[in-house]
């Protein structure tokens, strides 16, 4: 509640109401205060004629803040920020466009998407583009193996070698992921497949040279899963994790749908060499990208999986690996291969694995060898 009551001013034709609040003032008053004038030819003698005159006057919460910004712009101050602080955030009237101070260009627009969900995005696009390095040879053998004269057992031998360091990089992914986290095994692993990708035309003609190339991919592509869950499980929370892991790995059947979908016209336009160069700069394209992805500004705190600051990196290795050490003698091993259970997963997951890379590797050539389809149409 608010109160006016009447003042003289001096001037014979106006009269002046000083503005009082029940409420003491936080402020010395000003030379000249807030007040209204009406110009009503009201003199000092009439106005004494009421003199318990009053007016009380219902202020919204609203205009009363209304009033106090205006009384801030003073000395370079614009509703209690600076103009330099303006300026540096970029969201002044001038530059907004909207009429509003403190709006900004929504630019760029994934600016305001929380980092884990960055982070859950990359970390998709990386599975994709593995995928695509991975069944790019299947579709690639086919005109290699006419250029260079290569048997089915010699183009066999090629694309196993690419299991061999994928099976072995496993355990070691998850250790490696313990010791440095998972983010930064990602990105080494990513660099690793995508660098030897890229030098798989220029070895070619040397077998062993070749077979290293395609190991390298597997061991970099291999170690990604591990890295994988352990960046989920530091930045996501736990409501969350089943639907990050879901989108994460989804990215793996979108890069074989992708790898042999772009990969027949490269190498028809272009030449079977392109195809390893091309995927091989997504990524690197990605490796590049993903050094500017912040992980320390996520909005979730995960729970303290990685160690403290303090610790040396040496501690932290020799703790690893006793802890490896104690929890691999902790494994009941026996009770395992006597479990009935275990036996029945083992042996399912081959069965699909044997399935599921077999005709990955193998269906293109046998559409285009026996069916006598293009590469286009046997991917």
């Amino acid at each position: 509640m608010a109160m006016f009551t009447p003042s003289p001013r001096g001037a014979d034709n106006f009269a002046c109401f000083h503005f009082h609040s029940q409420k003491a003032s936080l402020s010395p008053p000003r030379t000249t205060p807030p007040l209204l004038f009406f110009n009503n030819k009201l003199h000092h003698s009439q106005l004494h004629s009421f003199p318990s005159l009053k007016f009380r006057v219902l202020c919204s919460i609203k205009e009363k803040e209304n009033l106090k910004e205006t009384d801030k712009v003073t000395n370079g101050v614009l509703t209690g920020l600076r103009v330099n602080d303006l300026d540096q955030s970029g969201s002044g009237p001038e530059e907004s466009g909207s009429g509003k101070v403190g709006s900004d260009w929504d630019w760029p627009p994934w600016q305001n998407i929380p980092e884990r969900y960055k982070l859950i995005g990359t970390t998709s696009l990386a599975f994709v583009i593995c995928n695509m390095d991975k069944v790019n040879l299947s579709i690639a053998i086919i005109p290699m193996s006419h250029q260079f004269g290569w048997n089915s057992s010699v183009a066999g031998l090629v694309q196993s070698s690419f299991f061999w360091g994928y099976a072995l990089s496993q355990l070691p992914g998850g250790w490696l992921a313990k010791i440095f986290g998972g983010r930064k095994v990602l990105e080494i692993g990513v660099l690793t497949w995508s660098l030897a990708t890229a030098l798989v035309p220029l070895l070619a003609g040397f077998m062993p040279g070749l077979i290293l190339s395609r190991i390298l991919v597997g061991i970099g592509e291999g170690v990604s899963p591990s890295a994988a869950t352990d960046l989920i499980a530091r930045t996501i929370p736990l409501e969350e994790r089943s639907r990050a892991v879901g989108f994460v790995f989804g990215g793996l059947s979108v890069g074989s749908v992708a790898g042999l979908l772009l990969a027949p016209p490269i190498i028809q336009n272009i030449g079977w060499g392109s195809v390893f160069y091309i995927f091989g700069l997504l990524g690197l394209a990605w490796f590049l990208g993903f050094q500017f992805l912040k992980e320390g500004n996520a909005s979730f705190t995960a729970e303290p999986i990685s160690w403290s600051p303090s610790t040396s990196r040496t501690q932290t290795e020799n703790s690893s690996l006793r802890e490896l050490g104690g929890s691999l003698k902790e494994v009941p091993w026996k009770s395992f291969f006597q479990s009935q259970a275990v036996w029945a997963m083992t042996y399912t997951h081959f069965c699909g694995s044997w399935g599921h890379y077999t005709c990955l590797s193998w269906l293109p050539t046998y559409f285009s060898e026996e069916l006598n389809l293009n590469l286009t149409e046997a991917a």
